[in-house]
């Protein structure tokens, strides 16, 4: 009964990334690339290669999908192409591209802390608590680009898809030409800032499930599978707190029946919970986070209301803000409850 949206409102601003961590953000993609070229200036005599470089920013910054972390590890995904005619045989493996970028930024730099080299991406790390991912990618066509991956070889793989997907979901406007098209940088400027502002519903759902993960970050699935989960289950609705606990119902349906998530873009089908190990502990603590949200709805109480969806979310949840008085009202008491039609929002 107890009518919790406006204390989302003020949990979404808290979980959301900030205009400053943003800058500081962009500030260390921009110098990277500088870094990066300069590096590759000096790789490429040392080694004979003529290619031409790329970048493209991808992942859940684009999105605005991107939270603020409680341990304070934030990150942007920022895609290094290398343009060439080389097949997959004659090219350079994925290992020696991996280490001429790691070379490239090894050049004792004061704001880095260290470079690590990972399976699908080198990752700089940064002093101040944030870190960059460079996947790196081999392409004679930047619509069809490799992934260079250091364990599984050259993958087809296409990060741009996935934005465009989610954004479809939503019919946000979004063009895949914002990322690859210089000559529409000024269209994308706009694009983004307009959605910040609109703040689609969906986008909210997709920060609250990766906080919840957040919480116990070693058991729960990556933010990629949570943002699928969410999206193929999403549940629209006025209020955040009751689609939230509508979509939970609806990600726990789907995997009761089968428990997977599909890549919905290249590789298309991959399920991405192959070799994920803590299916058990993960839909356990959906269960508990579906009870909690059902608990709170029914409870009209505002405060302890609150507090039920504090046990699932943790202490960022604002339960300070919460009256201890009863607030709502019974027109929204049958979708509280969990009695309206399922149906998740997909195309």
């Amino acid at each position: 009964m107890a009518n919790c949206n406006l204390l989302f409102a003020e949990y979404n601003r808290i979980i959301r990334l900030s205009d400053e961590k943003r800058k500081e953000l962009l500030e260390a993609r921009n110098n990277l690339r500088i870094r990066l070229r300069q590096g590759y200036i000096i790789v490429s005599k040392e080694l004979g290669l003529k290619h031409e470089i790329q970048h493209q920013s991808q992942g859940s910054f684009v999105m605005d999908t991107i939270i603020a972390p409680m341990r304070g590890d934030y990150d942007i995904d920022d895609g290094l192409y290398f343009i060439g005619s080389l097949n997959r045989s004659s090219r350079p493996t994925p290992s020696e591209f991996h280490k001429w970028i790691k070379s490239a930024l090894d050049r004792g730099h004061d704001d880095i802390e260290k470079v690590i080299d990972k399976s699908t991406c080198v990752r700089v790390q940064y002093k101040i608590g944030f870190h960059v991912d460079i996947p790196i990618y081999y392409a004679d066509n930047i619509d069809c680009p490799d992934l260079a991956d250091v364990n599984r070889g050259w993958i087809l793989s296409h990060p741009i898809e996935f934005i465009e997907w989610f954004e479809q979901k939503i019919q946000s406007g979004f063009k895949k030409g914002f990322i690859t098209e210089s000559r529409l940088f000024d269209e994308f400027v706009q694009w983004t800032s307009d959605i910040r502002k609109n703040d689609h519903q969906l986008r909210r759902i997709v920060r609250y499930l990766k906080a919840w993960g957040d919480l116990r970050r070693e058991e729960m699935p990556c933010g990629l599978i949570m943002t699928i989960l969410a999206a193929n289950n999403y549940y629209p609705h006025h209020r955040d707190d009751i689609s939230l606990k509508e979509t939970l119902i609806n990600i726990q349906a789907s995997l009761q029946e089968e428990f997977k998530c599909e890549r919905p873009t290249t590789p298309k089908g991959e399920n991405l919970f192959d070799g994920y190990k803590n299916e058990e502990a993960f839909m356990k603590y959906l269960g508990y986070f579906i009870e909690n949200a059902k608990k709170a709805l029914e409870e009209p109480n505002h405060k302890l209301a609150c507090k039920y969806w504090q046990t699932s979310l943790g202490d960022r949840f604002p339960c300070h803000l919460a009256k201890d008085e009863i607030i709502g009202n019974s027109a929204t008491v049958s979708l509280g409850i969990g009695g309206s039609i399922r149906k998740p929002w997909c195309y």
